[in-house]
């Protein structure tokens, strides 16, 4: 879903991670943090609430524990088949480790995806969470 032509808004319960793709608008990519911040007043996120900007192909393993497929396009380089096995091993257990996370912290918890569209958040269908093209 992540897409290199635009940026992205990932919401976690504390925090708003800024997806920033290399083919961005130029003027989105300089306003993320502003629109990150003002998307946390508008939502009413909790206080002290971090706002993140992450550029593609800058993404933590946390980032990215929440995008099926994501650790797939890492080995779309040539890589050893060893590597390969190495980095789906490890994206795995991260999906493990976050699915084992949400049931702990209940039905209360909510990840929600956005879209930035002239400056502004788009909700992403679940449907859509963790495409990328």
């Amino acid at each position: 879903m992540l897409d290199t032509n635009d940026v992205f808004i990932l919401e976690l319960n504390k925090m708003v991670n800024i997806w920033i793709g290399k083919e961005a608008d130029v003027e989105e990519k300089k306003n993320a943090l502003i629109i990150g911040k003002s998307f946390v007043k508008a939502h009413n996120k909790p206080k002290g609430t971090r706002v993140v900007r992450t550029v593609e192909n800058g993404e933590d393993v946390h980032f990215k524990s929440f995008f099926e497929g994501f650790y797939k396009m890492a080995t779309s380089h040539e890589h050893s088949e060893a590597c390969k096995q190495d980095i789906e091993k490890l994206a795995n257990k991260k999906r493990e480790n976050v699915a084992n996370l949400m049931t702990k912290l209940g039905a209360n918890v909510e990840v929600k995806v956005y879209l930035c569209e002239n400056g502004q958040p788009r909700l992403l269908e679940e449907s859509d969470h963790g495409h990328f093209f």
